[in-house]
């Protein structure tokens, strides 16, 4: 275990290292460079936070030492052992130790004061063997005379957000002010021109062509706040034998991830991100005839293959639900077929759907719903960052309850830019980088 000392030298690093890419950036730090610095800043606060309770463990120690200096002995009840422990192990499975630290520190003190005719922590008792027994130890320190009492492991179990492969795809712009333009071609009718209305033409000497003009639009982001706010007692933060602050934190980034995991998916576009699934570019794709309810069948996952544009860049997502139709889904082939579900054995590498890898979600409506399988080409949707997750505590909001505030928040934007679906030239079904199933 580091020392106060260490964990402050090492605060003081991790400071340091923050302050030196700040620096180095400027005014144009980039979002990688911007996570760095969250990141260090976190782990300094981390530090910060286990030297405090270093010393006040320390503190602790100090007057426990001083109160049991001078206090006449009360040995310890003749008799006292297994059938104690029993009794009191249904009560408190820890003895009254609030800690680990706690009983290895009355163990201490018994060692240092036994013979010395001071007072012996009454904790103790019940944890001794019977006098006189045969078994190890016989009531004597040397030979485990101590049973060590149920203790808290350390850290947290919990189940972290989902893995969002949509974040690492997006079109990440910076955002310099809370609102942003970006001026757009309009050219999603191919029709007659890919460029918003320019046109070649062939022609022979002398002959004229007939000018065109060229239609531009903005897409515009605006960056809203998301915000999280945690109250914790000043006893909790002090007691607790891991880092309660810290907990928070990483609570608070599993839940910033899924909010816009969501988001990218659902999100109405009113105060937060314009999802997918609400993007005015959605190609959605019918249902077959006579199609039983809540099914997904080859033609469906077919057809949705069509409308995509740009499929070598896009992803599948879908409810855990569709998984076990996906599952024996194949290309007729003569009497037999081809599976178009490839399942993958490495952890690092997702299923296969035609060829483009599909992501399992909670955040993908159930089957049967609009939703429970989506086609996205995630470079074609816009995300800007105002402001990184921050944090930040406070005593003063609930200081006569003798409690700390901890908020987190960042303000950010995203959305699809396309604003309609693209008809191509020589055919009347239309292509956009967002597709989905109808509902069934």
């Amino acid at each position: 275990m580091k020392t106060i000392a260490e964990l402050l030298a090492a605060r003081e690093q991790k400071l340091q290292a923050a302050k030196t890419i700040r620096d180095a950036a400027g005014a144009n730090m980039t979002e990688e460079q911007a996570k760095q610095v969250d990141a260090l800043l976190a782990e300094a606060e981390d530090f910060k936070t286990q030297a405090n309770k270093l010393k006040a463990d320390a503190d602790r120690i100090a007057r426990l030492d001083a109160a049991l200096a001078d206090v006449p002995a009360s040995p310890i009840p003749a008799g006292a052992g297994h059938h104690v422990q029993i009794e009191d192990k249904k009560t408190d499975p820890m003895f009254g130790f609030k800690a680990p630290a706690d009983f290895l520190l009355a163990v201490v003190k018994h060692g240092r004061n036994e013979g010395r005719g001071l007072k012996v922590d009454q904790r103790l008792a019940p944890l001794m063997a019977v006098v006189g027994s045969d078994e190890q130890s016989g009531a004597n320190d040397a030979y485990g005379g101590f049973l060590v009492p149920e203790t808290l492991a350390p850290g947290l179990l919990s189940i972290p957000a989902e893995l969002d492969p949509m974040a690492a795809m997006t079109q990440k712009v910076p955002m310099a002010s809370p609102i942003v333009k970006i001026n757009a071609r309009v050219d999603k009718n191919h029709s007659k021109s890919v460029s918003g209305g320019l046109i070649v033409y062939r022609r022979e000497q002398a002959e004229s062509v007939t000018a065109k003009r060229m239609e531009a639009e903005q897409i515009q982001l605006n960056a809203h706040s998301l915000m999280g706010l945690s109250y914790a007692t000043e006893e909790i933060l002090v007691d607790s034998p891991v880092s309660f602050a810290a907990l928070l934190e990483a609570g608070f980034r599993d839940e910033f991830t899924a909010k816009l995991h969501d988001e990218r998916l659902n999100g109405s576009g009113v105060g937060q991100f314009l999802g997918i699934l609400n993007s005015p570019a959605l190609v959605t794709v019918a249902k077959e005839a006579g199609q039983a309810e809540d099914t997904v069948v080859f033609n469906n996952v077919l057809k949705m293959r069509a409308r995509a544009w740009g499929y070598a860049n896009a992803i599948w997502c879908a409810n855990h639900d569709v998984l076990p139709q996906l599952a024996v889904m194949s290309i007729p082939v003569g009497t037999g077929g081809v599976p178009v579900f490839i399942s993958s054995a490495n952890p690092d590498i997702p299923d296969i759907l035609f060829g483009r890898p599909i992501i399992f979600t909670e955040f993908c409506k159930t089957v049967g719903d609009v939703g429970d399988i989506c086609l996205c080409n995630c470079s074609q949707y816009l995300e800007g960052t105002y402001q990184p997750i921050q944090g930040a505590s406070s005593i003063h909001v609930r200081f006569v309850n003798h409690e700390q505030a901890f908020k987190f928040w960042m303000r950010n934007d995203g959305r699809p830019w396309w604003t309609s679906a693209l008809t191509p030239k020589n055919s009347a079904a239309t292509l956009s980088p967002f597709v989905t199933l109808a509902a069934r």
